[in-house]
């Protein structure tokens, strides 16, 4: 509301005004009587003593109007003076000035600066894109990406990792934590104008359950019901209380008018997947690609259907890059505005760019060395796998391959969450136990001697280990990104001086689901992995997540790791999942199927015209998008 001061000062301007208007209407017509009546006396039309009457009948019949005319302003210079012909347009002049001081202060207390719908981004991403489908999109980051953009789920998290309505409009949660019931939002449109309804959310579900469709969320719904009460409310039935199930929930909903004729096995070959039809934020509006076929620009843009309102940037293009390298120096040279991730040791390539943000963005995620004991038959000792732990330096990995933007872990549960446990065992770099471990093992190092009846070897530290006539090496791959590459060189010298034989290999970004983490095509991965919301470790480590379309990475199989990480999810009391898991981690840690490095720091460069991205804590890097409908560039007045 405006000030008691700003309508004292209108009242005061708009009064001066009219005393204004009346002097000045009062003065022209005294001039013009006098003027006019001295006139007609001069030549005898009239008597003296009838000056007034003559002079009133004659302004009379000049109008009879009661306020001048404005083609008679153009007589004013023949019957004023110059003085008093300046004085009316100092009148006027002044009355002009109070009209727009009026206006101008009214614009201001009664408008305000809002965004507008306008603008367009350009951000870089490295892969490109393969299957933009909720229920495939976890296995690429850019798949995911652009998921979370045209796709909307029951509910999202915002910028805070908060859970909150999206489809949505509310939901009530049984005393048991078996029963989710959900009312979806009035006038929801799919971006093609079909209208969302339940049928939408339960076809998507069932698709997820469907064992043809391979859908990685498979387990995220194990033993889930769904019951359509009406076109806007659901209600799904779980067999046991399932403490993360709720966040399961922000999976994006398929349109089942689009969807229900395709048959799962050719679920990923059809057309949608590349222009995909949703109800999120944004819509598919066009794609480039190169001459091999592959994509090399993907637009969206602003759906006006999208709830609770459209979003104010119009348009965003996504630009597709090989690697990190590449994409830095697209950043750098202003060919986008903004990078999806930039490695810390590579930030200061462009941190001379005034024009960009350099948002921090807290991330769930862990970086760790998984041992896969199928592909080589030495890492199925426990001391081969603990010497391999005791032989790496993590701070160092941390402070040159992160250039300190990282902290160094020893679990799969990080600090702030349910289960994290600071006080568990640890493998800290210790050289001499390493060496020690692998002597006991077996492996000598040095050449094998068989000139006597005795096999001795000759000591050399600089040598390869050896046993039964078979040297100690191992594959080391990890995904082409800076910080892994420096990373897995560190690890790769460290093993080395330990008497292993490291070979790094190097696999670009658009590769390494499809041609190793799928097929488990590795000897040890150096890899990444996202927890998201809620740090629950079923599925990465449960032992039924050991399929190519799980998470389960090592390939672990424990049957009392696998009890108590069932246990944990039907709880909803958090000290005894608390206290499972880090029962489980205890055992996670004995077994070592994988060494736990560090957590980075999410680096997200923006351009400093778009505003309002300012999100602190995310749970996967789409979710950088959380409140992308709140961003806007460029602004306007609209009444309060």
């Amino acid at each position: 509301m405006p000030s008691f001061s700003f309508l004292k000062s209108w009242a005061e301007n708009f009064f001066g005004f009219v005393g204004a208007l009346k002097t000045g209407v009062q003065q022209v017509s005294y001039f013009l009587r006098k003027k006019v009546s001295f006139f007609l006396a001069k030549f005898g039309w009239t008597k003296k003593n009838d000056f007034a009457q003559h002079d009133q009948i004659l302004v009379s019949s000049l109008s009879t109007k009661r306020w001048p005319q404005i083609k008679q302003f153009k007589y004013l210079p023949q019957v004023v003076s110059k003085n008093e012909l300046w004085l009316l347009r100092i009148t006027s002049l002044i009355f002009i000035l109070a009209v727009a001081g009026l206006l101008i202060n009214g614009y201001f207390v009664w408008t305000k600066m809002v965004p507008a719908y306008s603008g367009v981004y350009a951000e870089g991403l490295v892969g490109t894109p393969k299957l933009i489908n909720p229920l495939y999109a976890p296995l690429n980051d850019v798949d995911q990406d652009l998921s979370s953009l045209i796709y909307a789920g029951l509910v999202k998290l915002d910028k805070n990792r908060q859970l909150v309505p999206e489809l949505a409009e509310s939901w009530q949660v049984s005393a048991d934590q078996k029963e989710y019931t959900f009312i979806l939002r009035e006038s929801l449109l799919w971006q093609d104008g079909e209208e969302v309804t339940t049928d939408d959310v339960v076809f998507t579900i069932q698709a997820i359950q469907d064992p043809e469709f391979k859908s990685p969320l498979y387990v995220n719904f194990v033993d889930v019901k769904t019951e359509v009460i009406d076109k806007r409310t659901i209600k799904f039935i779980l067999k046991n209380s399932f403490t993360t199930f709720l966040e399961n929930l922000t999976v994006g909903i398929l349109p089942v008018h689009l969807w229900q004729d395709v048959v799962p096995a050719n679920a990923l070959m059809v057309d949608y997947n590349l222009k995909p039809i949703g109800a999120g934020p944004y819509q598919f509006k066009s794609l480039i690609k190169d001459k091999l076929g592959s994509i090399k620009s993907y637009t969206v843009e602003s759906n006006s259907n999208y709830l609770p309102h459209q979003p104010y940037i119009k348009e965003i293009t996504f630009k597709f890059y090989p690697d990190f390298e590449t994409a830095v120096a697209a950043l750098k040279n202003h060919n986008i505005e903004g990078l999806s991730y930039l490695p810390p040791d590579l930030k200061s390539e462009v941190e001379w760019r005034t024009d960009l943000q350099f948002n921090i963005l807290g991330l769930p995620q862990y970086t760790a060395l998984f041992f896969n004991q199928k592909n080589n038959s030495a890492l199925k000792d426990l001391k081969v796998r603990q010497a391999l732990a005791y032989a790496i330096n993590k701070p160092e990995i941390v402070t040159r391959a992160l250039k300190g933007s990282g902290e160094v872990i020893d679990a799969p549960i990080l600090a702030g969450f349910v289960g994290y446990n600071g006080d568990i065992a640890r493998y800290g770099f210790d050289l001499i136990k390493a060496r020690q471990l692998l002597d006991e093992a077996g492996w000598k190092v040095g050449v094998e001697n068989n000139t006597t009846s005795t096999t001795t070897f000759e000591v050399n530290n600089a040598g390869v280990r050896q046993k039964d006539k078979q040297e100690l090496k191992i594959v080391l791959t990890t995904v082409n990104r800076p910080e892994n590459f420096r990373a897995g060189q560190l690890i790769q010298k460290y093993w080395h001086d330990i008497g292993v034989k490291t070979e790094l290999k190097i696999v670009k970004a658009g590769q390494i689901q499809g041609d190793v983490v799928r097929e488990r095509n590795f000897e040890v991965l150096l890899f990444g992995e996202i927890f998201g919301f809620d740090p629950d470790p079923y599925p990465f480590w449960h032992s039924s997540q050991s399929t190519a379309n799980g998470l389960n990475l090592a390939n672990f199989n424990n049957k009392d790791a696998d009890r108590v990480l069932e246990e944990a999810r039907q709880t909803v009391d958090l000290k005894v999942r608390h206290d499972k898991y880090i029962y489980f981690q205890n055992i996670l840690n004995a077994e070592l199927p994988a060494i736990f490095l560090f957590t980075p720091k999410y680096i997200y460069p923006v351009a400093n015209k778009i505003k309002a991205v300012g999100n602190l804590n995310i749970a996967l890097p789409a979710d950088r998008f959380a409140n992308i409908e709140d961003w806007y560039i460029n602004i306007k007045r609209s009444f309060k």
